[in-house]
């Protein structure tokens, strides 16, 4: 493993960010596995155009990338309200941009949801880094070959249920805008489709052991609304507060 020579700039729920040295960056994975496959990715989306960190080293547990100077989508949205509708939209274009690369061979399936495209797998608006260049895709952990209605299923239970790393204050605000940011980002791609493939995703998230039980009986709660033959997206709004919880 590579020793960061820097000080911890941020943390996940399974990963460390340290400064790595002048405009870099050093990733460190608790559990310590292998980081190789992400930077492949990063790399093979990266040659195809799509805004991803440039990587330069990986191995057993570390993985030196570019630093990405600048706010995270869901910061930005927190202190610029304003700009909710646009990022909803941006993240959109993300995905549709992402999901018109084919998947490489060496790149595993996801189980139930058969594709050709990459999957991005947590393309959410903390995933997102508004740099002075544009935004860049950071974080690709989880990334794999599927049904592009996968990805964007994922995003939806995430933003729709999942616990970020803010205070009560933020959290307030967050929850003032999740339904207004789901609105502009699933109306520009196929919720259709994407509804049919919550209870697979939620199924899959369930798994995650960095999961908390509130985030699990929420992910319950939207994938029993999707698995209703009548749901459509008026009727998501409508339930919002309780699938979410708040």
């Amino acid at each position: 493993m590579v020793e960061p020579i820097g000080p911890k700039l941020a943390e996940g729920r399974d990963t460390e960010i340290y400064a790595h040295g002048p405009g870099r960056v050093l990733r460190l994975p608790r559990d310590g596995r292998s980081l190789v496959q992400e930077a492949n990715i990063m790399r093979f989306v990266a040659d195809r155009g799509y805004p991803a960190p440039a990587v330069y080293d990986a191995g057993e547990g570390y993985l030196v990338m570019d630093l990405v100077p600048g706010q995270t989508m869901l910061a930005s949205s927190l202190s610029h309200p304003e700009r909710i509708a646009a990022y909803g939209r941006l993240l959109a274009q993300l995905h549709s941009q992402l999901h018109q690369i084919p998947a490489p061979d060496w790149i595993a399936t996801v189980a139930g949801a058969d594709g050709d495209r990459i999957l991005h797998r947590d393309l959410h608006p903390l995933n997102v880094i508004l740099s002075d260049i544009g935004p860049v895709v950071i974080d690709w952990t989880n990334a794999a070959r599927g049904d592009p209605a996968y990805d964007v299923a994922d995003t939806w239970i995430l933003f729709a249920t999942a616990d970020p790393p803010l205070d009560d204050t933020q959290i307030q605000s967050l929850a003032a805008g999740r339904t207004e940011f789901l609105r502009f980002f699933l109306g520009a791609l196929d919720a259709d489709a994407a509804r049919a493939l919550i209870p697979l995703a939620v199924e899959h998230r369930l798994e995650d052991r960095n999961m908390t039980e509130g985030e699990r009986t929420r992910m319950r709660r939207l994938a029993q609304w999707a698995s209703n033959d009548e749901a459509d997206l008026a009727s998501f709004y409508k339930r919002m507060s309780v699938i979410a919880g708040t």
